[in-house]
């Protein structure tokens, strides 16, 4: 899981840096909640949160499973949106990232044994 948050970090940063300019002029008299959704707002969380994520456990920190678990639910959150906001859901649309988001979940909230030294 760690190379696919570092990937899913710099494919959201990019996806964030395109997608600024264009927001800024479409989103003046949309609702809170869709601009969080939609804008680019959702794919800097991701990016910070997966670059993080992606930092910690490569350097084996305590944090790392906090932020892998913080990570994992932004992927099925991606994969919900299409329900929260009215864009009419399409069942594969995000997938990856429900899968993405449920492996995540299983992996890093399993409880590890305890081993006696």
């Amino acid at each position: 899981m760690c190379w696919i948050f570092l990937a899913t970090s710099l494919q959201y940063l990019t996806i964030s840096l395109r997608s600024i300019p264009y927001s800024l002029h479409q989103y003046s008299a949309v609702p809170l909640l869709r601009i969080l959704l939609t804008a680019p707002i959702i794919s800097v969380v991701m990016a910070t949160l997966s670059g993080v994520a992606w930092w910690t456990i490569w350097k084996g920190k305590a944090s790392a499973k906090g932020w892998a678990i913080a990570t994992s639910l932004v992927y099925i959150l991606i994969f919900l949106r299409q329900f929260i906001i009215p864009i009419g859901p399409v069942w594969g649309r995000q997938a990856g990232a429900l899968f993405l988001g449920i492996i995540g979940l299983v992996a890093f909230l399993w409880r590890d044994k305890r081993v006696d030294a």
